[in-house]
């Protein structure tokens, strides 16, 4: 029919010339009119951009419907395969809170994006909307699922996101300036403000305008995203005041949940509270001995005084393991092990109850049945109808796989205090006595690749200060590895073997669950505290938190959780009254692709594991070119790749090969944007405003280093390309001062300190860091003042952060 309508049009054209004019003079004069920019957009070919909740259409359990989830018997393909990064995404219930994403255009040849136009103001609007079907808005609950019910409000541009053209001037970039709500709609919106370099407003694909339009449609598939589509456009029209003839394409996107799990397993610990049940830690008679005399017996020397006088013990407690544990010593034997829910989800319940009508079983058919219906109000069953059991909103508690028996170190003034005080005295300040309601605590927590031990090296700026400490390790990482095969040396430990035993590249849901494991794992301990404080005298009521790296990472989770109001009678059982973090940052996968420290092990892994041309050729290089550069680093696997890697990339550079370059960069993209989807629940960012909303004082130290020699933190920077991803925006989001000067006694107040000297350590150790650079003396200087100013603000319970030493501070 097009094609007959143009043909028409030219006869016609032609035939009202009038005489006279030959068919070349008249082509002569007519304009060639140049083909035009459109969005790509046809569902029914895949040709979506994401974020889209249109992949969240006719799904069973809440969840994305992503290719690869199910086979073609219809089965739900073992859990294995969710170790595809595409797959991963079909086991969360929305998209990331923090990405910039890309609406992708048809750029025909003769015709370019006006960048310009792109990113002006209104050229690309985002509003927040409730759908229907839901949960908390009485008006919408009745309307169906994915269709646009009430607008809340638009986001403001420049200060929520910006726009601009992506790398290739192909597609249209939104970049949040703060990270969206979690469970919560928005509908992006391009408008006709967006041209193309002659001028004209791009265009919506065929497949757009055909289901925007108020026509009888053919197909089901036709009705049911004309239905979606004109639901957004009546919506913004109607209560946002937006003309349908300035849109030029609209897209819902749904972000995830983050906290429902974890708040149900806090949930699960109150709930063992109120029975009289709490996690126990068990600690032993043992032999005095002090922090100095551990260090010593592990061959250190030239040993502080002030870890003379604090005291060293060890416990352990027992702490219930979400990931099941692996049947195989290599990495691939953890693809599976992420964690899994004991129930069947409130959204398949809902629809198997719908189908199966008076023969659903109201009743419980068996105990594990009745303990989900419990729990849930009677929404979340176990009857063997849910094959996936992913953990989202609608199906929230986590099966227990096995049980653990963690280490728990523990430090403390010594009882005579002797040496404390002489120290003290040293430093001019007064002598202490131990509370008549024992020593405060303040809960260490260490980095990824090291281990609880590490953090000792505070044990004695905190005794200064009369503090207790206690620690464990995170899963995977010092005495908490797993040996599959009972030969006396761990399979899968970070601390001495493979950092991907923990931040598992090769199954991003594995490395979701093992920060979702650490946080519950402190909560554990936080209640364990409460076991152990009459026979050690500790002040349960006074507990702090310091996280250094990994155990900043996990921290804002952990003190928004710990912190978040439950029951009056059960909430100061779990409260964190200060936090101080060192080296911290969230955006994990922006970072950890940035990162000095583990950039090139990533790429270098993501690119040899890509299974396409890319991999097949790096892969080769890795197999002859690399060995010659990268020889003295085997038969360490991670040094090799890395160095390979960096060999590969700096080879390709000089060979001027743009076409490699270009694809790696653009494999780089996708996984970053499944990767850090994948790990988004877990994402500090998303707990900052929580942390912030408790009201917790909080401290933050960031290396930023000097514009010169000395660099910024090399392990995890202090920004990076996404706006929301590194530590400074992570210390924006929690709504901590960047100060650089004392700060006085007054009321609790949250800081965040930028260090010109030192590296990602410094809080632990004075040593120098080649790959910092800098001078020996600046991180040694670093050290003194980052335990200084940490301890002092603990110390005043966040109401004061004095500072000594201007020379090792960012100005």
């Amino acid at each position: 029919m097009k094609k007959m309508l143009l043909s028409l049009a030219v006869t016609a054209a032609l035939s009202g010339c009038g005489g006279g004019e030959t068919l070349e003079e008249i082509t002569k004069e007519t304009p060639v009119l140049k083909p035009s920019i459109a969005v790509k957009f046809d569902p029914s070919s895949s040709v979506v951009s994401v974020p889209n909740d249109l992949l969240m259409s006719g799904t069973k359990d809440g969840t994305l419907n992503m290719p690869g989830e199910f086979l073609a018997t219809g089965q739900a393909v073992p859990r294995a395969a969710y170790a595809n990064p595409q797959v991963a995404l079909g086991a969360l219930d929305g998209w990331s809170t923090q990405l910039p994403y890309v609406i992708d255009l048809d750029v025909p040849a003769g015709v370019s994006l006006d960048t310009d136009s792109v990113s002006m103001p209104g050229a690309v609007r985002i509003f927040e909307v409730i759908m229907g079907a839901s949960q908390t808005d009485a008006d919408c609950s009745k309307v169906p699922a994915g269709i646009a019910c009430k607008v809340v409000g638009e986001l403001n541009f420049g200060q929520d996101f910006i726009t601009k053209a992506n790398g290739a001037n192909k597609g249209v970039m939104v970049v949040p300036l703060k990270a969206f709500k979690t469970s919560t709609t928005y509908i992006t919106v391009l408008t006709t403000a967006i041209s193309d370099s002659e001028g004209r407003s791009i265009s919506p694909s065929s497949t757009y305008t055909l289901v925007r339009q108020n026509a009888d449609l053919v197909t089901d598939a036709q009705k049911g995203l004309q239905a979606v589509i004109r639901s957004y456009e009546n919506a913004l029209e109607s209560q946002a005041g937006v003309s349908k003839g300035d849109i030029i394409y609209t897209a819902a996107m749904t972000t995830q949940s983050a906290g429902n799990v974890v708040g149900t397993v806090k949930k699960l610990l109150a709930a063992g509270v109120a029975q009289g049940k709490l996690p126990t830690i068990q600690v032993p008679t043992q032999p005095t001995i002090s922090v100095a005399n551990v260090f010593a017996a592990g061959g250190m020397t030239n040993i502080p005084v002030p870890f003379n006088g604090v005291q060293y013990m060890k416990g352990s407690m027992m702490l219930p393991m979400y990931s099941s544990k692996p049947q195989g010593t290599g990495i691939d034997a953890l693809a599976g092990t992420y964690w899994q829910s004991m129930c069947d989800s409130a959204v398949t319940v809902l629809g198997y109850k719908a189908q199966a009508g008076s023969s659903f079983p109201e009743a419980p058919i068996s105990e594990s049945d009745a303990m989900c219906s419990a729990l849930s109000n009677g929404a979340l069953r176990d009857l063997g109808i849910d094959p996936t059991r992913h953990l989202t909103k609608y199906n929230s508690i986590p099966k227990t796989q096995w049980v653990a028996n963690a280490p728990v170190q523990i430090t403390k003034p010594m009882s005579d205090l002797n040496v404390i005080n002489a120290v003290r005295a040293s430093m001019g300040l007064p002598a202490i006595a131990m509370p008549a309601t024992g020593w405060p605590v303040v809960i260490l927590q260490h980095g990824i690749t090291s281990k609880k031990e590490d953090m000792l090296a505070l044990t004695a700026a905190l005794s200064l200060q009369g503090f207790a400490t206690v620690a464990i390790d995170h899963p995977m990482h010092g005495e908490r590895g797993i040996d599959v095969d009972g030969d006396g040396s761990d399979d899968f430990n970070a601390s001495t073997k493979s950092v991907l035993a923990y931040m598992n590249l090769s199954s991003l849901l594995v490395a979701r669950d093992n920060l979702r494991q650490s946080v519950t794992d402190l909560l554990s301990l936080r209640l364990g505290l409460h076991t152990i404080a009459p026979v050690l005298g500790l002040n349960t009521k006074d507990v702090s938190y310091v996280g250094h790296s990994l155990g900043s990472i996990v921290g804002p989770s952990f003190v928004a959780h710990a912190n978040m109001p439950l029951n009056p009678a059960i909430d100061p059982l779990f409260k964190v009254n200060t936090v101080a973090l060192a080296s911290g940052g969230s955006g994990i996968a922006g970072f950890l692709l940035e990162s000095g420290a583990f950039g090139p092990f990533i790429q270098g892994s993501v690119l040899a594991s890509a299974g396409n041309l890319l991999a097949k050729n790096f892969n080769a290089y890795l197999s002859d070119g690399a060995v010659a550069n990268c020889a003295s680093t085997l038969p360490n696997q991670e040094a090799f790749l890395t160095c390979g890697y960096k060999s590969y990339v700096a080879e390709r550079t000089a060979a001027g090969d743009s076409a490699t370059l270009s694809g790696i960069n653009s494999l780089m993209t996708t996984f970053v944007f499944a990767a850090q989807t994948a790990l988004d629940s877990a994402d500090p960012m998303n707990y900052a405003s929580a942390v912030k909303a408790t009201g917790t004082p909080v401290y933050m130290s960031v290396v930023v280093g000097n514009g010169g020699a000395n660099k910024p933190d090399t392990v995890i920077p202090p920004t990076t390309a996404n706006p929301l991803s590194g530590s400074l925006p992570l210390a924006t989001a929690m709504g901590l001062q960047n100060v650089a000067t004392s700060q006085p006694l007054g009321n609790p107040a949250s800081y965040v300190v930028r260090f010109s000297q030192g590296h990602h350590s410094s809080i632990l150790t004075p040593s120098f860091s080649a790959s910092a650079g800098g001078e020996a003396s600046g991180h040694a200087a670093a050290n003194q003042e980052m335990q200084y100013q940490l301890s002092a603000y603990l110390a005043s319970r966040g109401r004061m952060l004095p500072m000594l030493n201007a020379n090792v501070i960012a100005q």
